[in-house]
């Protein structure tokens, strides 16, 4: 094939070189066209859906299953808005592309730069974000492969996609306002902000990433897999950790459930008859599930009454006894309880059948796990 017939199977546009008109050889390389109503028409009655582009252009009709390609570009003004044009099944290469995506189909994208698009569904391959902000469709299947910022985080609004798929990004991202639909994020390095979520799943697939999760996520559930640093709890979003770090935390957190938190204290046992309170071990949580706790009655010289109390209806009303352990001089110093509940508030009491003749302390030891 010669180079003739390459170049004339398609219509040349040049925005500042270009000719008005529709009559041959308009729209050849040597006098391309710089009417894109002329263009349309040139395709149609040259059977023709090829079209090189040099400068800036604002689509004013319905282009589906076009092909658009790039020409000398050097100026960021060199711009192809798509003007809220339907570009269903359209091919964009090598050019700038900027505006709202009409239509309600696919469009691709290869190695474009990408300012401010909005509504965007469809693919984009190898493609660079210039400005900082784009926007998906609702309802739509889009991906995102080997695409990148350069110039700063780039906030992409989510909104509700039945599938988006980010994969291999480079730069750092914003991902803001997912309302519903699937998103997923694979391979991702670099700084990941989630923002603004309020329903729908997001998945992360991360490769050395650290992803904050702000505070307005108040809905959705977020899945995190791989390597990666997460911060930030959200605010009613279901957050499931499952990188390296999450898996960790989870061993400590085991690990505190069975070692337990430990706490100590002394009590000064009045010199009376009268059952005295100890301490009070707060109410626990659904994580805190079983307590121990110990006495050291090294310093009392005459018998006392220790009674376990636990709160089983919640209301610190009165405090049912749990269990009473006569301690008697000569036995084992130390008195120790264990497996007890830590659902509800425990209260441990002491009370002398002889008066101690002083005051005496008795130091303790409760352990919640």
């Amino acid at each position: 094939m010669a180079w003739q017939e390459v170049l004339l199977d398609r219509i040349t546009f040049d925005d500042v070189l270009g000719t008005p008109g529709t009559e041959w050889p308009i729209g050849t390389p040597g006098v391309p066209s710089d009417v894109i109503a002329d263009v349309i028409t040139m395709c149609t009655n040259r059977n023709l859906r090829k079209i090189n582009v040099h400068g800036a252009v604002t689509l004013g009709a319905i282009m589906e299953h076009y092909c658009f390609f790039g020409s000398e570009h050097q100026d960021i003004a060199d711009q192809v808005s798509l003007n809220g044009q339907d570009v269903d099944g359209s091919h964009f290469e090598g050019l700038i592309v900027t505006g709202a995506q009409g239509g309600a189909a696919f469009l691709t994208l290869i190695e474009c730069t990408v300012n401010a698009l909005t509504l965007f569904a469809g693919r984009m391959k190898r493609c660079s974000f210039y400005t900082s902000t784009c926007s998906f469709r609702d309802a739509s299947f889009i991906d995102l492969v080997d695409c990148e910022s350069v110039s700063g985080a780039v906030t992409i609004t989510v909104q509700a996609p039945t599938r988006a798929s980010i994969k291999n990004w480079r730069g750092n991202l914003i991902l803001t306002a997912q309302d519903g639909g699937v998103c997923h994020v694979r391979g991702y390095k670099g700084y990941l902000e989630i923002d603004a979520m309020t329903a729908g799943t997001l998945n992360v697939f991360a490769n050395g990433a650290d992803i904050a999760i702000n505070g307005d996520c108040t809905g959705g559930t977020i899945n995190i897999f791989g390597n990666a640093r997460v911060t930030g709890a959200g605010g009613g979003v279901v957050i499931n950790n499952y990188t390296l770090e999450g898996r960790t935390k989870g061993l400590d957190d085991i690990h505190d459930r069975i070692g337990g938190a430990s706490t100590e204290g002394t009590y000064s046992l009045p010199n009376d008859l009268v059952e005295n309170t100890a301490f009070t071990i707060p109410a626990g949580t659904p994580g805190s599930q079983r307590m121990t706790l110990q006495l050291d009655l090294s310093n009392l010289v005459q018998n006392v009454d220790i009674r376990v109390k636990y709160d089983m209806h919640g209301d610190g009303a009165v405090i049912p006894i749990m269990e009473t352990f006569n301690w008697t001089v000569g036995m084992d110093d130390i008195v120790y309880f264990r497996e007890i509940s830590g659902q509800r508030a425990v209260t441990v009491t002491v009370q002398s059948l002889i008066v101690q003749g002083a005051v005496k302390d008795i130091d303790y030891e409760y352990t919640v796990g």
